[in-house]
């Protein structure tokens, strides 16, 4: 159970009429809010609004009322009368910015967040979430005609000029692991072209390949002094191959024999096909 904090306001603040604004839609509830506060307060109204940014967690954030899963997700400032600044020279355009005496119209955005939405077997790191997507596609292979086949009617050898082919429908979980400040590179390439040693999003031994990770860098807003640090979005493919035949379930490293008409293992020199591997050290960060 995640740990849900209730920050205490630092500075004074008013809502706006007309605020709120709320949405019910598939995706879940979201909402907009408007408060006036000082201008020179809204770096601590913002402190107070997205919580301990420098964790990167949206739980320290201040949720919305009597909703414990709807975070801020954005915040955005503007003068509420422009005709108040406080003028001032300014030598270069990143020493300085313009200076209100009078009041900010903060905006917050509202969203409903979990820290995942797969509840099949993956844990989520603290300050990180899950998203997933399932898909599909199909394959239609070629099976051997060596010998075997026959039609069912006559039991007439079937010529070899007949291609028999199976449609083989490949089901592809996409996983978005995001906010993820250390990656596990090395566990990422060592994993990559292999398959579930043990059950894993539930797809039995064998059936789960894991094709690869793409990598999208995000900026983690924090309110430290400096330049902040990076986070990343990693999305991982898993391409599962379940062939069902005679009440059994196949996978990678099973291929079709005409001779006795059965799904089974192949190996050369003791090995197989596609090497096997624990996908759980893919939701680890990397020790540093």
């Amino acid at each position: 159970m995640a740990i849900i904090s209730s920050p205490s306001t630092t500075v004074s603040f008013y809502e706006l009429a007309g605020s709120p604004k709320e949405s019910f839609t598939t995706e879940g509830f979201s909402a907009t809010r408007r408060f006036l506060v000082r201008w020179e307060d809204r770096n601590a109204f913002a402190r107070d609004v997205m919580g301990h940014s420098s964790l990167f967690n949206y739980q320290s954030a201040t949720y919305y009322p009597e909703r414990t899963s709807v975070f801020p997700v954005e915040l955005t400032f503007a003068p509420a009368d422009e005709k108040t600044i406080q003028r001032q020279e300014m030598n270069a355009l990143h020493l300085g910015l313009n200076s209100y005496d009078g009041w900010a119209i903060a905006e917050i955005r509202y969203k409903t967040l979990t820290d995942s939405d797969l509840d099949i077997g993956v844990e989520t790191e603290s300050g990180t979430s899950l998203t997933y997507r399932l898909s599909w596609e199909s394959l239609e292979i070629d099976l051997p005609s060596d010998s075997g086949w026959m039609w069912a009617d006559t039991d007439a050898e079937i010529p070899d000029t007949l291609t028999i082919s199976q449609r083989i429908p490949q089901a592809l979980h996409v996983i978005i692991w995001s906010r993820v400040l250390n990656p596990p590179w090395k566990v990422i390439q060592e994993t990559q072209g292999k398959v579930n040693a043990s059950t894993f999003l539930e797809c039995t031994p064998g059936t789960l390949l894991f094709e690869g990770a793409s990598a999208n860098k995000l900026y983690r807003s924090t309110f430290q002094e400096g330049e902040s640090p990076f986070c990343w979005a990693i999305t991982y493919t898993f391409r599962q191959k379940a062939i069902h035949h005679n009440d059994e379930t196949y996978g990678w490293n099973h291929f079709f024999r005409t001779t006795d008409g059965k799904w089974t293992l192949v190996e050369n020199n003791g090995k197989m096909i596609y090497d096997s591997a624990d996908f759980t050290p893919l939701f680890e960060s990397e020790t540093t």
